[in-house]
């Protein structure tokens, strides 16, 4: 097993790591008080399913990175391209809007564990 499929044990476990980070400071920051505002009955319970869905991707991303690692290079290849793609795309979302609406990129810091992800995801495929 070549060094550059540590990256992808790595890229796992950043995964799970976001997955901590999600839960427990999104969920206190960000998830409890919109579920507490007037908004919409519709809009919360949207907004809830979202912030599940996005815990399941983390989840589930790890998952694939950790089979990455532990496969042959040809099959775990389009996995970490994808993957890849995915996180650094992602990333570039939370970066952008931060940059755009409040000109400070560190307001929307996801995009710090994101692009980690992404980068780690692609050069291990290479």
């Amino acid at each position: 097993m070549t060094e550059m499929r540590y990256l992808f044990l790595l890229a796992g476990l950043l995964c799970l790591g976001m997955l901590i980070v999600h839960a427990l400071m999104g969920g206190i920051e960000t998830l409890n008080p919109v579920m507490a505002s007037p908004l919409a009955l519709e809009i919360r319970v949207a907004i809830l399913a979202i912030w599940h869905g996005m815990s399941l991707v983390f989840i589930l991303s790890a998952i694939a990175f950790f089979w990455a690692f532990r496969t042959q290079r040809a099959k775990s290849r389009p996995v970490g391209l994808l993957l890849g793609c995915f996180y650094l795309l992602f990333a570039g979302v939370f970066a952008t809007l931060s940059f755009l609406w409040f000109e400070d990129l560190m307001m929307l810091p996801q995009w710090t564990l994101l692009a980690p992800i992404g980068i780690f995801a692609l050069i291990a495929s290479i």
